[in-house]
């Protein structure tokens, strides 16, 4: 049933659905859950669906992302409107859509029933992206750690979990996947975050000059020293991020143990030691345990540095995150840019789903803000705008490997028992009785894992709960 507003005087209510039947633009509403109720003539062309296929179910049903960057349930959850904000979007069927997105809240009395979104294909947009927009953007996403890949969320969840905890943390991944951003999401969703936040890359520093920049130095000591303080009391509160801690000289992870044990630095040439209550992260440029058999990492620091240990995948593996990957960051660079909202063309995504991103997001990055410096305001980015390597790298003739093809049609919706709604308690039972799997649970629930991982954040449960 769709929301009605009553006029002045008490006039009968008005039946909203011809007003938005007639409106040029995609329309849909759901409820205060994030189940459609709603979605007009104009949205099925947009998306290729039809109304059959989407009203009844969760938006996490019919399209691509995640509970973490949707902007419709970012509404829900905050009850506060979103304007105009450029996103990439993929339905179930594999269908790629450019648009801006106008969320609402919907209330009545007071109190949130639902949602409205306006989705404006973006050949019928001009609006340029402000700074307000990607700041929008940026709270609904985590930084450029985007995805709702199970993998990807999975070592999100886990690094966001140690957060609080004085515990250290050790990041690895390779290059350009986003270990730095997260460690620095990390002190910023932690409470530490109003006290300083260190970062130093430990292979850009000279060997001589790196046990000084960590741990300070007293007049004397050596040549050129004076009574300076090093980056871990600099940073005492808060945390110290150490990228590439496996270049560290072999005769400074003594002292680095001592600091995470002890908590405790000595400034080079001092008899005194200082507390210091920091939270530590670092990075590895490659596996970790290659680096311990290896000899370049100390094995009793290695495991200090590895109380909490989280990988991030590549971005090959997670080839589904594209979408909100480069709605982020055209959004950044077009208003870096001051461009218009530009298209991406069908051959260019093709191209984007089977190439390896050896780079990763970095790499995904360069690509979209070389293409976007090219590219003139009105024209959609095609193959020409990409780097030469990219452009050899698939023709648009070339199918798509079966494994990156377009997911199956949605089966029609059942709406003879109604939208399949699973409480707490039922949850709860499912996902005890499979031990905590997610595919096992869902199939049990009769609904897809994505729902199922909706519902559990909704409840505020978690798969490792019943991980027994």
């Amino acid at each position: 049933m769709l929301p009605s507003v009553s006029a002045n005087g008490g006039a009968p209510e008005i039946d909203l659905r011809a007003a938005f039947d007639s409106l040029p633009h995609g329309v849909t509403i759901t409820d205060t859950e994030g189940y459609i109720l709603y979605y007009n003539d104009v949205q099925c062309k947009i998306d290729g669906l039809s109304k059959e296929e989407v009203i009844g179910r969760h938006i996490c049903e019919v399209y691509v992302p995640s509970v973490d960057n949707s902007p419709t349930l970012m509404v829900l959850r905050t009850h506060q409107p979103i304007y105009d904000l450029f996103m990439i979007y993929e339905t179930k069927k594999g269908v790629v859509v450019n648009s801006t997105h106008t969320v609402l809240p919907l209330f009545k009395n007071g109190r949130i029933i639902g949602s409205l979104c306006l989705i404006h294909p973006i050949s019928q947009t001009k609006t340029e992206p402000t700074q307000e927009e990607l700041a929008a953007l940026e709270s609904i996403q985590f930084s450029n750690l985007i995805g709702s890949s199970p993998i990807f969320r999975a070592s999100i969840n886990a690094a966001l979990a140690a957060a609080d905890s004085p515990s250290s943390v050790l990041i690895y991944g390779e290059t350009g996947s986003g270990k730095g951003l997260l460690a620095r999401q990390l002190h910023d969703h932690s409470q530490r975050s109003a006290r300083p936040y260190v970062a130093i890359n430990c292979s850009a520093i000279p060997a001589t000059l790196l046990e000084g920049t960590l741990f300070g130095s007293v007049k004397g000591a050596f040549t050129g020293s004076q009574n300076s303080p090093g980056l871990f009391e600099e940073a005492d509160g808060g945390t110290v991020y150490l990228d590439e801690v496996d270049s560290m000289p072999l005769e400074l992870q003594p002292k680095l143990l001592r600091v995470i044990q002890e908590r405790k630095v000595r400034r080079v040439g001092s008899i005194r030691e200082r507390d210091v209550d920091i939270k530590l992260i670092s990075s590895f440029s490659g596996d970790p345990l290659e680096a311990v058999r290896d000899g370049r990492v100390r094995a009793d620091l290695f495991y200090r540095l590895g109380v909490v240990i989280v990988q991030i995948p590549p971005l090959r593996e997670r080839v589904g995150d594209l979408p909100g990957l480069m709605s982020f960051l055209m959004n950044k660079h077009m208003t870096i840019l001051k461009k218009k909202n530009i298209p991406v063309s069908t051959e260019v995504m093709s191209v984007f789903k089977s190439y390896d991103w050896p780079g990763n997001v970095r790499e995904l990055e360069n690509v979209i803000e070389g293409a976007l410096n090219m590219i003139k305001n009105g024209e959609t980015i095609g193959l020409n705008h990409l780097p030469i390597y990219l452009q050899n790298q698939q023709t648009p003739a070339m199918p798509l490997p079966p494994q990156l093809m377009a997911s199956p049609a949605l089966p029609p919706f059942d709406h003879g028992d109604g939208p399949r709604r699973p409480g707490r308690r039922e949850i709860v039972e499912a996902m005890s009785h499979t031990c905590g799997s997610l595919k096992d649970a869902a199939r049990r629930l009769g609904i897809s894992r994505q729902l199922l991982s909706y519902h559990l954040k909704k409840y505020g449960l978690t798969r490792q709960e019943f991980d027994v």
